[in-house]
């Protein structure tokens, strides 16, 4: 039991990870907090089980299409909502990015209704063994598939000119600028990209959780797992996520269901009051 609660969780922390990479992606980038995190990861779900069931394509070509579009969701709302609003203070674009997980989850409801859709899986649900431990294919091709997508973002960051490019925006966006990076265009990518991942998360939940418009709750836990890590940390927001998931599992199996719910939570209390710069956080020093 013990080893099959930690595979699930790992598969559930994977998903956390990649929402939360997409939140520390903008944070890093801009300095500002999206709360439609969730409810971009909602929209591209429901783009997937459109392409799917509208369209009639494969369940792999359908998710394909749907981080894609999740992309031109994220272009479109850079361009339309966030730029516009770029010098404004932090908290008018909290206000703004709040405003617009309501408006995302209204919109959703307005298209495809509030009901709950059962999502087709990616992998087959029958299930695996190795030894004592029976895990199902949906856990274990959801952490290949996030692990996969992760290397990838550590490679493309690593050896390539837009990758180098985004983390020298993300450092200093003043320093980039004037070494000749379009620090516009980096930002309207850097939504595009956390707005792909996200919707690929949406995806990935959408069969355990079954689609709906309150799918968007999985931001909390990702908030969780990004100020577990360190937040603004992209190795912190893996490495927290995954640790979440297997923790909020844990809970959930050895103690009462209902302790499951409270543990992002209490994981947020936890390391503001012992290590409020998360595990693998760097303390901010500021010359006065």
């Amino acid at each position: 039991m013990f080893w099959q609660l930690v595979v699930s969780g790992l598969a559930t922390g994977c998903i956390y990870a990649l929402v939360a990479l997409g939140l520390t992606l903008i944070y890093k980038a801009t300095e500002h907090v999206n709360f439609a995190q969730g409810e971009m990861a909602m929209v591209g779900a429901f783009l997937g089980y459109t392409l799917y069931t509208d369209l009639h394509l494969p369940v792999s070509m359908a998710v394909a299409g749907a981080v894609v579009l999740s992309g031109v969701v994220g272009l479109v709302i850079q361009f339309v909502v966030i730029r516009p609003a770029a010098d404004q203070p932090h908290f008018n674009v909290f206000i703004i990015t709040m405003g617009l997980s309501i408006v995302l989850r209204s919109l959703a409801g307005l298209v495809w209704s509030h009901d709950e859709f059962p999502f087709p899986g990616l992998f087959p649900v029958r299930p695996v063994t190795f030894g004592p431990v029976v895990v199902t294919p949906l856990n274990l091709g959801t952490i290949a598939v996030a692990v996969g997508i992760m290397a990838g973002l550590f490679a493309f960051f690593r050896y390539t000119r837009h990758g180098v490019a985004m983390r020298a925006v993300c450092e200093r966006p003043e320093a980039a600028q004037l070494m000749g990076v379009e620090v516009r265009r980096v930002f309207a990518a850097v939504w595009v990209l956390s707005a792909a991942v996200s919707g690929l998360a949406g995806a990935l939940i959408a069969p355990v959780l079954n689609l709906s418009t309150h799918m968007g709750a999985v931001v909390i836990p990702a908030f969780a797992a990004a100020i577990l890590g360190g937040w603004g940390s992209f190795p912190g927001a893996i490495a927290g996520g995954m640790a979440l998931g297997v923790i909020e599992n844990l809970a959930g199996g050895y103690l009462a269901g209902q302790i499951k719910n409270m543990v992002p939570f209490l994981v947020v209390l936890g390391v503001l009051v012992v290590r409020p710069q998360g595990f693998l956080g760097e303390k901010e020093i500021r010359k006065v």
